[in-house]
């Protein structure tokens, strides 16, 4: 069976009112169209137990995806599928130990520290996203890396402006925004690489240009996995850590349960994950026929996987919409990190990062409160905060 898409346009990529809030639309798809062949000539898959079943679907490519002006994504582990996915996954993997995280999340307290000792010297109010988020954990990538953490504000925009045109609403304008990020990280890339070249180290560049040497790498590999280090390094653990900062604002009896109850910190990460899906699809190709749910997809076709859409599948979290840091167990197989061969492996990071800030948060303040309006910059791929002004008390 194929489906049609209906009349009316149930998934409006660029419509302001989908991008502030897309769980309505959501929940209309997975109702009536949980398999729905998009105008745009995507299937676009919502409901969880379909998405995450694909999203392990080893005959899914992320290789023959056409990425157009993100094309360089295809020299990391994000845009490979085996087996050099595998070799560069290997690579990566040896950082990730829980020796290596701990001795991380010892930069990210005393970045977090000296964050918070300033704010309390300012009179106690901060942009919980510039300079407490962003800050600590981009000085924790950049330790990571073996590198001064300079540059962290034109990073932060390059890496946006990548990801205006990771979902299938970009237009033109995007491209041209995108191509431009990814030329000024290029450049950026290769100074660093020929820094560390000049004045070798023991971080993360180091090693990779090490495995480049040893003919593991390419130079391309190199210096876009330096680029993807750099992006989820902070992007996506940046957001983690402002929605739960939001979160305690608007909900302050989570300050003092996070604080006083240790065992409930793992619940509270996991559904800010859930509920505040940071990047909310990927997409794969089709390599073969492939059958979802009453649907058959032809070989090669593209498949919007909404993991924003599966994250409050009321199938498989009751009450989807509701903030509950005390689900079951179960609430842990939300898809923010992904699955599979493509799961997050930095993931053990991001959590550990996001426990140092809201545990010091809460046992240095009895209050954590707004201090104006959040600001938003959603696209249909990435929900982000630019902007959360607090005051801490």
């Amino acid at each position: 069976m194929t489906i049609e898409a209906p009349a009316v346009e149930l998934l409006p990529f660029r419509d302001p009112d989908y991008r502030a809030n897309p769980a309505p639309y959501y929940a209309r798809l997975r109702a009536e169209a949980p398999v729905y062949r998009h105008p745009i000539g995507v299937y676009v898959v919502s409901r969880y137990e379909d998405v995450a079943k694909l999203i392990r679907n080893p005959t899914l490519s992320v290789r023959k995806l056409d990425f157009g002006v993100a094309d360089p994504l295809h020299d990391t582990v994000l845009g490979q599928d085996a087996p050099d996915h595998t070799r560069l996954r290997r690579i990566t993997n040896r950082w990730f130990t829980p020796k290596a995280v701990e001795e991380w999340s010892r930069v990210m307290q005393a970045s977090v520290d000296a964050v918070l000792d300033k704010a309390v010297e300012g009179g106690g109010t901060l942009d919980a996203v510039d300079d407490l988020a962003l800050r600590s954990t981009f000085e924790t990538i950049c330790h990571i890396f073996g590198v001064e953490p300079t540059k962290m504000l034109e990073i932060q925009k390059a890496t946006y402006d990548i990801g205006v045109s990771l979902g299938p609403g970009a237009d033109e304008d995007d491209w041209r925004v995108t191509g431009e990020a990814f030329e000024w990280y290029e450049q950026h890339n290769r100074a660093l690489i020929a820094h560390k070249r000049a004045h070798p180290g023991n971080g993360l560049i180091d090693h990779f240009l090490a495995e480049q040497d040893a003919g593991n790498m390419s130079e391309d590999e190199v210096i876009f996995s330096i680029l993807l280090f750099f992006a989820v390094g902070h992007l996506d653990i940046k957001h983690l850590i402002v929605q739960g900062i939001r979160h305690m604002a608007e909900h302050p009896e989570y300050i003092g349960i996070y604080r006083d109850q240790p065992e409930t910190r793992p619940g509270f990460i996991n559904e800010v994950l859930r509920i505040e899906t940071p990047e909310q699809m990927v997409s794969r190709l089709t390599t073969r026929e492939t059958v979802i749910g009453d649907t058959t997809v032809p070989a090669g076709e593209v498949l919007v996987l909404l993991i924003g859409s599966a994250n409050r599948d009321p199938e498989a979290f009751p009450d989807p919409d509701r903030f509950d840091h005390d689900r079951p167990a179960a609430a842990s197989r939300h898809l923010a990190f992904g699955s599979g061969q493509h799961g997050c492996a930095g993931q053990v990071l991001a959590r550990a990062q996001a426990d140092v800030v809201f545990t010091t948060l809460v046992n240095r303040f009895s209050t954590i409160e707004l201090a104006g309006e959040p600001t938003f910059t959603h696209t249909e791929f990435l929900r982000s905060i630019a902007h959360l002004p607090i005051r801490l008390r």
